[in-house]
């Protein structure tokens, strides 16, 4: 299945290639402020994103499939422990589809589709990787705006949700991450 969604996803980039009026890379990265939906007693974890793109542009719409390195996950209390982190590290690819209200400024939503790298939870002067209990692949959905500024540089804000089960026992553990951050497009 997951094989599947992306052998789709890069079809259909390439179809839409063919059509784009222009064509442009990029790279882009900035902060996540990360949580697990249905933790108890949860925080936020802040961490980075950072990657690239291609932005295929036809007049007021655009298609921009991209690559991410994403740190995610929470930070929790444990009694008598202190806090700890659930570090979760993704590959992340999400196709965004971009709608131009102006020539700068643009609303966007699309799938995504993350890869686990890395899973640990860290407390004090203790790691223990945790990858095994999770699941290696998340599927989700984000919605965001931008703005380009001149000579090639843009700003943005997303907002992505998980839609699959992270945690391989019980709980339904979803990502939920808000990202903000800079890009730059290359002319």
């Amino acid at each position: 299945m997951k094989k599947l969604i992306l052998t789709i996803l890069i079809a259909g980039c390439a179809t839409f290639a063919a059509q784009a009026q222009s064509i442009h890379f990029g790279v882009k990265g900035g902060l996540n402020i990360a949580q697990l939906s249905d933790f108890d007693g949860s925080g936020s974890r802040a961490s980075g994103h950072v990657g690239g793109f291609v932005n295929f542009r036809f007049r007021d719409w655009a298609i921009q499939p991209e690559l991410l390195f994403s740190g995610q996950g929470e930070k929790y209390d444990v009694a008598l422990a202190g806090e700890r982190k659930v570090a979760l590290n993704y590959i992340n690819i999400p196709v965004m589809f971009q709608y131009y209200l102006i020539p700068q400024f643009y609303l966007e939503a699309g799938p995504q589709v993350g890869f686990l790298v890395s899973a640990k939870d860290k407390g004090g002067s203790v790691t223990v990787d945790i990858k095994d209990g999770y699941n290696t692949a998340d599927l989700g959905m984000g919605f965001g705006l931008g703005f380009k500024l001149p000579m090639g540089f843009g700003i943005y804000g997303r907002y992505n949700f998980g839609l699959t089960d992270l945690y391989d026992g019980s709980g339904d553990y979803k990502n939920s991450v808000a990202q903000v951050g800079v890009s730059y497009t290359i002319k």
